[in-house]
C-alpha cells in the first residue's frame, strides 16, 4: 500500500477546503463521491485522480480503498454515511478520518475497536473542530487536575458561518433534543437545557447547552462523568429556541426534513473566503473537582472550517507509518498539544 490519501465527498464545503489543504501540502491524494460532475471538475482543477462511487457499492468501495493508506471523509450526514466507510476501512484495512461531531456516530465507531484493532487500522473521527480543539483542551485541562468530577466545554466563532452539510446536520438532529452526560451516562434534556454567560478572552457570551461529540470524546479519554458542552449564541435566539423547543418534533417529519433539506442546498454556501482567513473561534474548558477546586483554560483557533482543513490534513500525515489500531479520540491518538501545531492557536490559562 503507498501513502495516498484519499478524500471522499470532497465535492462538499468542507470537502473543497480539505482537499486544497492537502494538494497545498504536496500529499498524495485522490478524491471521490457520487457527484461525478462536481468531481470531475475538482479534480481537473487540483490535476488529481478521481473516483465516483457511492457508498452503497460494498465491494467496488472496498477493492478501491486498498488502493490507499487512509480515507479523509467528508460526506454527511455522518449518521447516514460513516458505517459503510467505516465496514469498508476495516475490510480494505484502511485508517478512517472523519469530521463528524454527531454524538451517534463516535458511539457508532467505539463499537468497531475491537475490529479495528484485529484489521491494524486506525478509526479517529472528529479530525476537525468537531472535536480537535475540545478535545486537545480537555486533555490539557484534566492533567492539570486528574481527579476532576465535571468538565464544562464551551466555544463561540467569530466571522464565521454554516455550510450546507452542518446545517443538514442540526436539522436532521434537532427532533432528537439536547443531551449532556451525567453520573456517566448520556442524558437526554431539552433544547438549550442551561443558559449561562461565559467569559471568553474577547467578550463575555451568552451560551447554551448543546449535543456535541465531546459528551463522547471527553468521557472517553477522561472518564469524568458529568460533562456539559455550552455554544454561544444571541440571547434572543436562545429564548427563541426554548420557547418553541416543544414544537421540534415536527421536523422529524419525512418531507418536511426533505423540504428543509432542498431549501439549505438553495440558500446557504458556507462562510466567506475573507470570513475562512480573518474568523477566530474561541474555546473554553472549566474542570471542578468533588472539593469544588477549579481550574480553567482557553484556546483561539483559526476559524472553525478551516481548522478543519487544516488539522483533517494533519491528522492523515500522522497516520503515515503510524502503529495506531482501534478507536482513538483526536487527543489520544496525537496528544493534547496536537492543536498547538497549528499556526496561529493560542492557548493560556484562564485567570
Amino acid at each position: 500500500m503507498s501513502h495516498k490519501i484519499l478524500i471522499y465527498g470532497a465535492n462538499g464545503y468542507t470537502g473543497r477546503l480539505i482537499t486544497k489543504q492537502a494538494v497545498n501540502e504536496n500529499l498524495v491524494v485522490e478524491i471521490a463521491g457520487r457527484n461525478s460532475s462536481a468531481i470531475s471538475e475538482l479534480a481537473k482543477q487540483y490535476q488529481i485522480k478521481y473516483h465516483i462511487i457511492a457508498l452503497n457499492q460494498a465491494t467496488q468501495l472496498k477493492d478501491l480503498l486498498k488502493e490507499f493508506e487512509t480515507v479523509i471523509h467528508c460526506a454527511g450526514p455522518f449518521s447516514e454515511t460513516a458505517q459503510p466507510m467505516v465496514e469498508a476501512c476495516i475490510a480494505a484495512q484502511t485508517n478512517y478520518l472523519d469530521i463528524t461531531g454527531e454524538i451517534s456516530v463516535f458511539e457508532m465507531i467505539m463499537r468497531q475497536h475491537e475490529a479495528a484493532k484485529s484489521a491494524e487500522v486506525a478509526l479517529i473521527p472528529g479530525v476537525g473542530f468537531d472535536v480537535v480543539p475540545t478535545d486537545c483542551l480537555t486533555a490539557y485541562v484534566f492533567e492539570k487536575m486528574p481527579d476532576a468530577e465535571s468538565l464544562e466545554l464551551a466555544f463561540v466563532g467569530s466571522k464565521t458561518g454554516l455550510s450546507r452539510g452542518t446545517a443538514v446536520t442540526m436539522v436532521k438532529n434537532m427532533p432528537k433534543g439536547g443531551y449532556i452526560r451525567k453520573n456517566g451516562r448520556i442524558t437526554k434534556v431539552p433544547l438549550a437545557y442551561e443558559v449561562k454567560e461565559i467569559e471568553f478572552p474577547h467578550k463575555k457570551q451568552w451560551c447554551m447547552t448543546i449535543p456535541w461529540g465531546d459528551l463522547i470524546t471527553a468521557y472517553h479519554q477522561t472518564g469524568i462523568p458529568d460533562i456539559k458542552v455550552f455554544s454561544g449564541a444571541n440571547y434572543k435566539t436562545i429564548k427563541k429556541i426554548k420557547r418553541f423547543r416543544s414544537l421540534t418534533s415536527i421536523l422529524a417529519i419525512n418531507w418536511l426534513q426533505k423540504l428543509i433539506r432542498n431549501k439549505i442546498e438553495q440558500t446557504i454556501t458556507g462562510p466567506t473566503t475573507e470570513n475562512l482567513q480573518l474568523g477566530k473561534t474561541y474555546v473554553f474548558a472549566k474542570v471542578m473537582n468533588r472539593q469544588g477546586e477549579q481550574f480553567s483554560a482557553y484556546l483561539i483557533t483559526p476559524e472553525a472550517y478551516q481548522l478543519t482543513a487544516i488539522t483533517a490534513v494533519k491528522s492523515a500525515k500522522l497516520l503515515i507509518n503510524s502503529n495506531l489500531k482501534g478507536y482513538y479520540t483526536p487527543a489520544q491518538a496525537f496528544g493534547k498539544d496536537f492543536i498547538m501545531e497549528v499556526d496561529g492557536v493560542i492557548r493560556k490559562d484562564h485567570a
